[in-house]
């Protein structure tokens, strides 16, 4: 077969539906290929491109856990003022009502009136003088402890340290003893103030206030 019939044949040859995409002679790429892979949404058109999403509002910043603090002591009468008065006074029995104090029976003047749940104490004498103010600091006796303004302008804080800061240097003071019934106790410091006296009984560690006496001066 000569050169021209080969050529012929050629021509007459049918050719297939692929043979458009086939990769021509001389070339890396199909002929229509690298269009369709550019692009592949229909008649060339670029994508849609999506709507924005909404904005989200600005968050309000989280307001802070409140912080708890020590629980607070409503103010109560000093109750040095008691001293020298007698029961039957009306101020001194608000100032009793006020802190809770009631004779043991309940009824009737008495020579002693308590209020454990004040941690105070009162003692008087026969005529219903008060003559001493007892203030329990350790929860002794069933008392629950004492938490307000301790007399003279000692503070708040039941610590022998804290009384000699306050109150300065005590006019006397006692080393740790034993009591024949009542067991140890701890060292004592006692002031000479305005109108009357404090007598300051530690704990055995010698710096923990555990009662506060006060009598006339």
């Amino acid at each position: 077969m000569g050169f021209l019939e080969r050529r012929a044949e050629q021509h007459r040859q049918p050719s297939r539906p692929g043979d458009r995409y086939r990769t021509r002679q001389g070339s890396n790429e199909p002929l229509f290929g690298a269009a369709r892979r550019a692009n592949p949404h229909p008649v060339g058109l670029p994508p849609a491109t999506p709507p924005d999403a909404p904005a989200t509002p600005p968050q309000a910043p989280a307001s802070p856990a409140p912080v708890s603090g020590p629980p607070v002591v409503p103010a109560r009468t000093d109750p040095s003022v008691l001293l020298g008065r007698t029961v039957l006074e009306a101020r001194v029995q608000d100032i009793l009502r006020e802190y809770g104090l009631v004779p043991p029976a309940g009824t009737g003047p008495s020579r002693v009136y308590l209020a454990r749940e004040s941690g105070v104490e009162l003692a008087a004498d026969l005529h219903g003088m008060i003559t001493t103010v007892f203030l329990h600091f350790h929860g002794d006796d069933d008392f629950a402890p004492y938490t307000g303004e301790i007399p003279g302008g000692a503070g708040r804080v039941p610590r022998r340290a804290g009384l000699w800061a306050s109150l300065g240097h005590p006019g006397g003071s006692g080393d740790p003893y034993r009591d024949r019934y009542l067991g140890d106790y701890g060292p004592w410091d006692k002031w000479a103030l305005d109108g009357f006296h404090l007598h300051a009984q530690y704990a055995d560690d010698g710096e923990t206030l555990t009662r506060a006496t006060l009598t006339l001066g």
